[in-house]
């Protein structure tokens, strides 16, 4: 497990959050609508959260409701009912988290989108400063939340047959392959994902996506080495890296003043 925590202090909030335990304590049940993070709390940190989107049938209808018709539109495209349920789950828990921070039904926030797709909130919260940005892999999703910031996620389900070389020599850096290539064989997965979503987080943090080359740039990606930027970007992004829960591996990358990151879990126990 990665770092995960909660604010004690009083607030006004939406979820739960709880420090975090294996994946089972929350991967089915209902959101629970009790005191949380405040937005005036936040100050100048970034808050992380982490969900799982696996949830019952009575809760996903819940969740649902809370969806606007384009959002409702965008599940209904998919050509799975899993797939189709973990987007419904996702889209509707980040209302759900930024409900509780701006104090606001979800079903009332209003989101726009950016050249490359990188959603904002829109309509009377945009004065607000409020910034986020989100991510789910299989049957996990995380967000960040923050002032006034520049934000990037990733998650990813860490899969073996997904971290080729090919991959690697396709996407990576020349800096980066020199260094993946030196890790042992049983490291060697943990280095490509550490290098993805640090990759990834960066460009949805920029909102240009794909039209920066991903090999344009370098992050580290050893073990023993911190998650950094090692070369090819702006000095004002900063980045760091996690472990939501076991199997994942993510990373959330911001520009301006370096800040302090506090780790959320939402907390979903069945009743």
């Amino acid at each position: 497990m990665g770092p995960v925590g909660c604010d004690t202090g009083r607030a006004h909030g939406r979820l739960r959050c709880s420090v975090g335990g294996p994946a089972a304590r929350w991967q089915r049940g209902a959101v629970q609508l009790i005191p949380s993070t405040g937005w005036e709390q936040i100050g100048d940190e970034i808050h992380v959260w982490h969900a799982a989107l696996n949830r019952e049938e009575k809760v996903l209808r819940q969740l649902e409701s809370t969806l606007s018709p384009e959002e409702k539109a965008r599940a209904d495209r998919f050509h799975f009912v899993n797939d189709r349920n973990r987007f419904v789950a996702a889209r509707a828990l980040l209302r759900e988290l930024l409900g509780g921070y701006l104090q606001q039904a979800p079903a009332t926030l209003e989101f726009s989108y950016g050249k490359h797709g990188k959603p904002f909130l829109a309509g009377e919260n945009v004065p607000g400063g409020l910034c986020f940005n989100l991510s789910h892999s299989a049957g996990l999703a995380v967000y960040a939340i923050a002032r006034e910031r520049n934000l990037g996620i990733d998650v990813e389900h860490v899969r073996p047959e997904s971290a080729g070389e090919d991959i690697a020599q396709r996407y990576f850096s020349a800096r980066e392959v020199s260094d993946l290539r030196t890790l042992p064989p049983e490291a060697k997965v943990d280095g490509f994902f550490h290098c993805w979503t640090r990759k990834e987080a960066y460009l949805k943090a920029t909102g240009m996506g794909l039209q920066i080359p991903l090999d344009s740039f370098s992050v580290s990606l050893l073990p023993e080495k911190p998650a950094q930027f090692l070369g090819g970007v702006e000095s004002r992004w900063h980045m760091a890296a996690f472990h939501p829960t076991e199997g994942y591996m993510a990373a959330v990358v911001y520009d301006g003043a370096p800040c302090s990151i506090k780790y959320l879990s939402v907390d979903s126990h069945e009743k």
